[in-house]
């Protein structure tokens, strides 16, 4: 695609896709990926749109049928993909003998009231293997940014229809999750379940709510034990996907 035809892209999507493309560039420092791009499912959920890119071109602006490409195969997964070579993906975009066909393909979900609404792709453009600690770095800073994406949405014409919630009419993907039931968690432990998606620690935790850290402990455990998880990351992954951390 031109470098006009992208210019034109990034001017018909103000203001998320600055900040789509500001999402992408701090993926790539934090797993070490040369190139990425993100995209968003229509509210259709029969296609989705590439909204931003860097580093390669893989049709930015363009919609494509939900079974084509690494977004397709997150979709339909709801979970991260990870393949050794772009070349293992059905129907993809890029174009073959490049640098990020080559190489290893990381892709993880954005993920809004329970549903997959669009991925975060990094292309290493080289051969990798991408960690699971990686994968869990990923997801958190990328989940970190849906709320802003969401309200970029609703205020931009040109996106609303990204993000449109279903009606209970509309035909939609075979789904394997139960629906979210109501959040389990008291103010605290919802508040410091959402610093903890900052990643902030607990010390850090304890000072934005004014709270003891020992008394953040205990909410930390509180989240844990409530979402049945082992870790601070698998925590905030389950109520994200639960639909209990995102918003309702």
């Amino acid at each position: 695609m031109a470098s006009g035809t992208h210019d034109q892209a990034h001017a018909a999507l103000p203001p998320v896709a600055g900040l789509l493309r500001r999402l992408i560039t701090s993926s790539g420092s934090l797993v070490q990926a040369a190139a990425g791009s993100v995209s968003l499912v229509d509210g259709s959920w029969d296609r989705y749109a590439k909204l931003a890119e860097h580093g390669t071109s893989c049709r930015l602006g363009s919609s494509f049928p939900l079974d084509e490409g690494v977004t397709g195969q997150v979709v339909a997964r709801r979970r991260p993909v990870v393949l050794p070579t772009y070349g293992q993906v059905h129907a993809g975009h890029l174009a073959a003998g490049g640098a990020a066909h080559a190489g290893a393909v990381l892709a993880v979900p954005l993920w809004w009231r329970g549903d997959v609404v669009g991925a975060n792709v990094v292309f290493a453009c080289r051969p990798r293997r991408f960690t699971v600690a990686e994968v869990d770095e990923l997801e958190l800073l990328t989940q970190s940014v849906v709320p802003a994406i969401v309200r970029a949405g609703v205020a931009d014409p040109a996106l609303t229809h990204l993000l449109a919630r279903r009606s209970a009419g509309d035909r939609v993907p075979d789904r394997t999750a139960e629906p979210p039931a109501d959040s389990p968690f008291t103010r605290r432990e919802r508040e410091t379940l959402t610093l903890l998606a900052r990643g902030l620690s607990n010390r850090q935790v304890a000072a934005a709510l004014v709270l003891s850290p020992k008394t953040v402990e205990k909410h930390v455990a509180a989240v844990l034990h409530k979402t049945g998880a082992h870790s601070r990351t698998a925590a905030v992954m389950t109520a994200l996907q639960r639909g209990w951390l995102a918003g309702r």
